[in-house]
């Protein structure tokens, strides 16, 4: 459930399910996203998470399950995200994030993604916002 995630996890959850809301519905959330980050102590997550949703968007070969922002559920998918960006904070091997995502992205997206991955990770480490590591693989 989104509420049993710890702060880090929902703000991060959050700000994709409203990237994805606001990209679905031909919107502009950018500011209030990035006032939000800002206001957590994090104001450079969001260009990170920011450049990470637009690969996803061009990048991916199939649906990725982000479900809308007042959704209690968190979805496998959304799990997974989050494992990634996990494993960026803990692990030296960046290669170790992109089983997460390799359902959904081909290998040259996955490469493209390594740097914002990073980033995002860097960024929401320097603030104290850890993200918990998930088991690879996700139970389904």
């Amino acid at each position: 459930m989104f509420s049993d995630l710890p702060f880090s996890e929902q703000l991060v959850l959050w700000g994709c399910r409203m990237w994805a809301k606001a990209y679905n519905q031909n919107l502009n959330f950018s500011g209030m996203l990035r006032e939000a980050f800002r206001i957590a102590g994090v104001p450079a997550a969001f260009e990170s998470l920011h450049s990470i949703m637009e690969i996803f968007s061009a990048g991916s070969s199939g649906a990725i399950d982000i479900r809308l922002p007042e959704c209690a559920e968190v979805s496998t998918d959304e799990h997974c995200i989050l494992g990634a960006i996990a494993v960026c904070q803990f692990e030296d091997d960046r290669t170790i994030s992109e089983r997460y995502l390799q359902s959904w992205l081909p290998p040259a997206a996955l490469r493209i993604l390594r740097k914002p991955a990073m980033e995002l990770a860097n960024a929401l480490k320097e603030g104290k916002l850890f993200l918990r590591r998930r088991p690879w693989p996700l139970p389904l």
